[in-house]
């Protein structure tokens, strides 16, 4: 399971002029108990994210995080050229992708966030249970699932939770439910282990996106 061990706002552009603003180095542990890290930008839009291959490896997951510390912008700019030519660019002959089906389904999700009144603002309760649900008028309901402590003190703790929806709609009302509990805070918002951003359309489209992948 991959783990989030910094993050940092800059200005970076590609060659076409798009601004991504977020710089996150994740890393992975190997079977062989060594941490693998890359580096992963997300567009200003929110709706690019480009990564690299790996960067760094290191014997544990702070030594990843020590290594992360020390970076310099420099080094970003060219993590950002190196995350764009991994991914290179979209075939010009690709198909339009299908209409993604109407239907609903449940989907898992994760919040990470220091302050743990984040999780109780999502289930509107003082008591958080697993298993406890949190109901939306014709749209569903959000599960409470666990807590995950973090694996470096420093590090937010994880609140996973499970979004239960009958239709796309439906899932546009939870993704206003979740943009309203959520702003004004520095929540970090994934579904499915993607980053997704604190908006509504976002996040409606990410929970659309991952029923209809299943």
């Amino acid at each position: 399971m991959k783990e989030l061990v910094h993050e940092r706002l800059l200005e970076l552009h590609d060659g076409q002029g798009t601004p991504f603003r977020r710089v996150l180095v994740y890393a992975e542990r190997q079977p062989a108990g060594l941490w693998v890290a890359w580096v992963e930008f997300v567009s200003a839009s929110g709706d690019k994210v480009v990564q690299t291959d790996r960067e760094t490896t290191q014997s544990t997951l702070r030594g990843v995080a020590y290594w992360a510390t020390g970076l310099q912008p420099t080094y970003f700019e060219g993590a950002l050229d190196r995350a764009l030519r991994r991914t290179g660019p979209a075939p010009p002959s690709a198909a339009p992708a299908a209409p993604v089906p109407d239907r609903g389904g449940m989907v898992s999700f994760r919040i990470r966030r220091s302050d743990p009144r984040v999780a109780f603002r999502v289930m509107a309760t003082n008591t958080l249970v697993p298993g406890l649900r949190r109901a939306a008028h014709h749209a569903g309901s959000l599960i409470y699932v666990r807590s995950v402590e973090p694996a470096l003190t420093e590090m937010p703790r994880i609140y996973e939770f499970l979004a239960h929806f009958q239709s796309a709609r439906a899932a546009a009302i939870l993704a206003q439910r979740l943009e309203a509990d959520l702003e004004g805070t520095t929540a970090t918002l994934e579904i499915r282990r993607v980053e997704v951003p604190l908006e509504s359309e976002a996040i409606r489209r990410a929970l659309v996106e991952a029923v209809a992948e299943k």
